[in-house]
Protein backbone atom coordinates (compact mmCIF):
# COMPACT_ATOMS: atom_id res chain seq x y z
CA UNK A 1 0.00 0.00 0.00
CA UNK A 2 2.96 2.14 0.76
CA UNK A 3 5.04 1.85 -2.01
CA UNK A 4 1.85 2.27 -4.17
CA UNK A 5 0.72 5.30 -3.13
CA UNK A 6 4.38 7.23 -2.72
CA UNK A 7 5.19 5.60 -6.24
CA UNK A 8 1.15 7.51 -7.77
CA UNK A 9 1.09 10.77 -5.69
CA UNK A 10 4.37 11.48 -4.57
CA UNK A 11 6.32 9.94 -7.73
CA UNK A 12 8.62 10.79 -10.23
CA UNK A 13 6.92 13.89 -11.81
CA UNK A 14 4.34 14.07 -9.44
CA UNK A 15 2.85 17.29 -7.74
CA UNK A 16 3.56 15.19 -4.50
CA UNK A 17 7.11 15.08 -5.27
CA UNK A 18 7.72 18.93 -6.06
CA UNK A 19 6.01 19.25 -2.15
CA UNK A 20 8.34 17.39 -0.77
CA UNK A 21 11.43 18.86 -2.48
CA UNK A 22 10.95 21.97 -2.16
CA UNK A 23 9.86 21.44 1.79
CA UNK A 24 6.24 22.99 0.39
CA UNK A 25 4.32 21.16 3.16
CA UNK A 26 6.68 22.17 5.77
CA UNK A 27 6.38 25.85 4.73
CA UNK A 28 2.42 25.78 4.76
CA UNK A 29 2.60 24.24 8.24
CA UNK A 30 4.93 27.05 9.88
CA UNK A 31 3.27 29.85 7.76
CA UNK A 32 0.55 29.62 11.20
CA UNK A 33 -2.41 30.70 9.04
CA UNK A 34 -3.57 26.71 8.86
CA UNK A 35 -6.51 26.13 10.98
CA UNK A 36 -5.89 22.69 13.24
CA UNK A 37 -7.71 20.82 11.40
CA UNK A 38 -6.09 21.12 7.98
CA UNK A 39 -2.69 21.47 9.94
CA UNK A 40 -3.50 17.93 10.78
CA UNK A 41 -4.16 17.08 7.77
CA UNK A 42 -0.66 18.38 6.19
CA UNK A 43 0.87 17.21 8.90
CA UNK A 44 0.63 13.38 8.10
CA UNK A 45 2.47 14.27 4.35
CA UNK A 46 5.02 16.48 5.84
CA UNK A 47 7.83 14.41 5.16
CA UNK A 48 8.40 10.83 3.07
CA UNK A 49 9.25 9.40 7.14
CA UNK A 50 6.23 10.98 8.30
CA UNK A 51 3.69 9.68 5.78
CA UNK A 52 5.41 6.11 5.76
CA UNK A 53 5.19 6.27 9.46
CA UNK A 54 1.62 7.52 9.66
CA UNK A 55 0.66 4.54 7.02
CA UNK A 56 2.54 1.32 8.79
CA UNK A 57 -0.02 2.33 12.27
CA UNK A 58 -2.70 1.68 10.47
CA UNK A 59 -4.67 -1.53 12.29
CA UNK A 60 -6.56 -3.17 9.64
CA UNK A 61 -6.63 -3.21 6.07
CA UNK A 62 -9.36 -1.15 5.78
CA UNK A 63 -7.74 1.57 8.09
CA UNK A 64 -4.24 1.47 5.72
CA UNK A 65 -7.19 2.13 2.73
CA UNK A 66 -7.97 5.42 4.68
CA UNK A 67 -4.70 6.53 5.82
CA UNK A 68 -3.84 6.38 1.96
CA UNK A 69 -6.86 8.37 1.16
CA UNK A 70 -6.31 10.82 3.52
CA UNK A 71 -2.56 11.27 2.14
CA UNK A 72 -4.13 11.67 -1.11
CA UNK A 73 -6.41 14.60 -0.29
CA UNK A 74 -4.05 16.14 2.25
CA UNK A 75 -1.67 16.09 -1.34
CA UNK A 76 -4.28 17.99 -2.88
CA UNK A 77 -4.87 20.30 -1.03
CA UNK A 78 -1.73 21.14 0.21
CA UNK A 79 -1.06 21.63 -3.89
CA UNK A 80 -3.77 23.72 -4.09
CA UNK A 81 -2.73 25.84 -0.66
CA UNK A 82 0.46 26.06 -2.49
CA UNK A 83 -0.93 27.01 -5.74
CA UNK A 84 -2.74 30.29 -4.15
CA UNK A 85 0.35 31.17 -2.69
CA UNK A 86 2.44 31.13 -6.09
CA UNK A 87 4.89 28.94 -4.02
CA UNK A 88 4.45 26.20 -6.78
CA UNK A 89 6.06 26.35 -10.55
Amino acid sequence: MLAVLQSEVFGPGTPGLQLWDEGTVSRLLTNGTLGGRLAGLLAVIETPEAMADYITRARSQDDAKRRAQRCIEAAAEASRLASTRAWLA
